[in-house]
């Protein structure tokens, strides 16, 4: 396996699964095109997109989960 990873152009997203018996949980995923994150995910599981870095969408994401627990 000598194949490197490109991960130029690459976007991080915010989700959330909803579930019946438990708090909905979120989860950071990586995407290149806006389009294609559409595609596959419905626009309500989407809670916010467009970061640079992985770690600009966890903090959001935090951020979001103790702003809807106050």
């Amino acid at each position: 396996m000598d194949k490197l990873v490109d991960f130029s152009g690459v976007m991080y997203a915010v989700v959330e699964a909803l579930r019946t018996e438990a708090a909905p949980e979120r989860f950071v995923i990586p995407y290149r095109k806006e389009r294609s994150l559409h595609d596959v995910l419905a626009a309500s599981c989407i809670i916010a997109f467009g970061f640079s870095s992985r770690e600009e969408a966890v903090a959001s994401a935090k951020a979001s989960v103790a702003t809807a627990a106050a």
